[in-house]
């Protein structure tokens, strides 16, 4: 069903903005006291906020001011007061992401390009410890499920983050960092109900245990409700059920060593319509109702000592295992990690950071008549290093690193960078970087095979199997990118963060002819190469102790073309992954604290017009138009530690398109969702 808002030019989209923030504004009335809600980010001032500490750039603690690279934080404030449900939801605040929703459980998430259920070049991380699947690389969002009130903050970064994080950090990083136990003492108790947020709950309860540790146990579980298909009013059945348990310990042995074990349980159910479908009686595809499962587990433990010199020794390691149950495959994949981090300085002028670490990861994948994946285990061998100058005291930084690792698909990959920041005065920051960043093959990409369609024969009723097989020469996907951006303390309530960037492209994901013999059909190849280049800009005023407007922009462009050496023909890869993100987004967000114990927010984003494809239309991609969505709550805090929100999501449109996606799922509508929770501290 069309959206009627999706018809605004362009030009109405900035002027619908800034009317939202000017009404928001004149709304207020002047006599509200300025003591008025007990909020640590509202009550600091801008200034305050541009010192929060970041770890994701550099892997050490630095201010944000003082970071040389796109970095956007979204605090715990934020997601709490913003209403999301799901770190999916809460990703979307940050300029320069572009965040859809597929359906109840699959989100496209993509970070300056390269959007897609199967979005490859955007590492993803949960402290510290990655949740990128190497058997398509990519992200099952559905999977990630930590306790929204557990998070500290998420920092994302835009743009390549290879030299600390490796292959894969292309076009950006996101770390979801949780608080420590000390930080989550007492019982935390949340429930809720809406029409498609049918049932949340959730429980948590800290406690200290001996005289230098503290420690945390949790359960959250959630029920969605399914859509609408696009262009009906039929039920998309993509319900969705989520289980998730876990803990988390921190401790001090002495001054000068910290540890923390942590790990999560979790259980994922979900309907689903797999689309398209391929039997072999027929060369047309079907709508195969059913659903899936997914599970697993992790623990993670981390020791850092701190030398008399003030030197640092960390070390990290964890084990990972999940296992995916759909009609298309079934996955099961275990991943060991060990990370060693010595942090040190060399006189005055030189902080030096290195590292080495090691992975194995290991596949084991059921056949199904859609997909075959060879079982495989992996090795990685990496090292780092990263030294930040001090070129003028206090004003000029030069950061040169480099990470180099082996991997068991394409060999030794080195990885540099080379960024500078300066700051003229305390309140002006200016940095620019260039870096080299790859993403190497996936499972499917190096030994798999896909069923795209199936072909009729000379004989009746009988048809074979057109797939996609993979390519064990298939090489690493290559970006050279180059940044600059601006922040500037305006004045003590008002900020600015502003960046730009270029980004070329070689041997990039291509679909071409198989010029096997003994495999008919197409083949993943190193088929296009491109640019994309863009503008991401984030500003936030705190008008009144009571009042904070945050406004973001980003306008990307993006373009691939087949490299001049490839044999066959790129099937659709240029045309619709440039077609698949949008030129334009906006968002503006408004906190307003009204009363002693009531705060209004409200978060109006809008999304340019993009087109999606999935294997049954390759070549003409189907359009999604542009649309404003509009998130509002209303929270009372009857006592200081009781909450109660009621919020509504997508309140423009009772349905919205937001993305088609190439694989698994018809197109869906997103329904509008209103909703009630309550939450309990004590």
């Amino acid at each position: 069903m069309k959206n009627p808002t999706t018809t605004l030019p362009l030009r109405r989209t900035l002027t619908v903005l800034t009317t939202q923030a000017f009404l928001l504004v004149q709304a207020a009335m002047p006599a509200l006291a300025d003591d008025m809600a007990d909020n640590r980010f509202l009550d600091m001032d801008l200034t305050q906020l541009m010192e929060v500490t970041i770890t994701s750039v550099s892997k050490k603690p630095q201010t944000l001011a003082d970071t040389a690279a796109a970095v956007f934080v979204i605090t715990q404030e934020d997601i709490r007061r913003s209403g999301v449900t799901s770190i999916p939801e809460a990703l979307a605040m940050a300029p320069g992401l572009q965040v859809a929703r597929i359906g109840a459980s699959k989100w496209s998430i993509a970070s300056r390009g390269f959007s897609g259920y199967t979005s490859n070049k955007l590492l993803v991380l949960i402290d510290g410890r990655s949740v990128y699947t190497p058997a398509y690389n990519g992200t099952f969002w559905d999977m990630q499920n930590t306790l929204l009130e557990d998070i500290d903050r998420i920092e994302v970064i835009r743009g390549p983050g290879a030299t600390i994080w490796g292959a894969n950090a292309v076009n950006g990083v996101i770390n979801v960092i949780t608080k420590k136990a000390k930080d989550t003492q007492g019982t935390l108790l949340r429930a809720g109900a809406g029409n498609q947020e049918k049932l949340m709950g959730a429980a948590r309860y800290g406690t200290k245990i001996g005289d230098s540790a503290f420690a945390r146990l949790y359960v959250t579980g959630n029920d969605r409700g399914s859509n609408e298909l696009a262009g009906s009013d039929t039920d998309s059945y993509d319900g969705w059920q989520t289980f998730q348990t876990g803990f988390r310990a921190d401790g001090t042995v002495g001054s000068r060593n910290e540890w923390s074990l942590q790990g999560d349980l979790f259980k994922n159910d979900g309907d689903q319509i797999t689309f398209p479908y391929w039997l072999s009686s027929s060369a047309t595809p079907i709508a195969k109702y059913g659903d899936y499962t997914a599970g697993g587990g992790n623990l993670i433990g981390n020791w850092q000592h701190t030398f008399s010199n003030s030197d640092k020794l960390s070390f990290k390691t964890y084990y990972d295992s999940n296992n995916r149950r759909e009609a298309y495959y079934d996955i099961t994949m275990g991943t060991l990690d060990f990370d060693l981090q010595y942090e040190t300085t060399l006189g005055s002028r030189n902080s030096l950071t290195m590292g080495t670490g090691y992975r194995r990861v290991d596949g084991e994948f059921q056949d199904t008549s859609q997909v075959h994946i060879p079982d495989q285990t992996n090795d990685l061998y990496s090292a780092f290093f990263q030294d930040e100058i001090k070129l003028i005291s206090d004003s000029l930084w030069l950061t040169l690193g480099a990470k180099y690792e082996r991997n068991d698909f394409t060999g030794d990959e080195w990885q540099p960078s080379a960024r500078f920041l300066w700051k003229p005065a305390v309140d002006h920051s200016f940095w620019t970087a260039v870096a080299r960043a790859v993403r190497t093959p996936s499972m499917v990409e190096n030994g798999g095979a896909l069923t795209m369609a199936m072909a009729p024969t000379r004989f009746p009723g009988v048809f074979f199997p057109v797939k996609l097989y993979g390519n064990p020469n298939y090489d690493v996907e290559t970006l050279l990118a180059y940044e600059a951006g601006y922040r500037w303390q305006a004045r003590r309530n008002l900020s600015f963060d502003l960046a730009g960037y270029y980004n070329d492209y070689s041997d990039i994901y291509g679909i071409v002819l198989n010029t096997n013999p003994q495999q008919p059909g197409l083949m993943f190849s190193n088929a296009q190469e491109g640019y994309g280049y863009g503008l991401e800009f984030a500003a936030n005023w705190q008008a009144k102790s009571w009042l904070n407007l945050a406004f973001t922009y980003a306008y990307q462009r993006f373009e691939l073309e087949n490299k001049d050496d490839v044999l066959g023909t790129s099937v659709f890869q240029n045309q619709s992954t440039t077609k698949s993100n949008p030129r334009h987004q906006a968002s503006i967000r408004s906190s307003v604290d009204f009363a002693q114990n009531w705060q209004f927010n409200t978060w109006l984003r809008y999304v340019d017009e993009i087109a999606g494809r999935n294997s049954v239309n390759l070549g003409s991609p189907l359009p999604v138009d542009s649309y404003f969505n509009l998130d509002a709550n209303l929270i009372w805090k009857p006592r200081k530690d009781l909450e109660i929100m009621l919020a509504g999501q997508n309140l423009f449109n009772s349905s919205q398109l937001e993305y088609v996606a190439e694989l698994l799922t018809p197109p869906t509508e997103i329904e509008r969702s209103v909703y009630m929770k309550v939450t309990w501290n004590f």
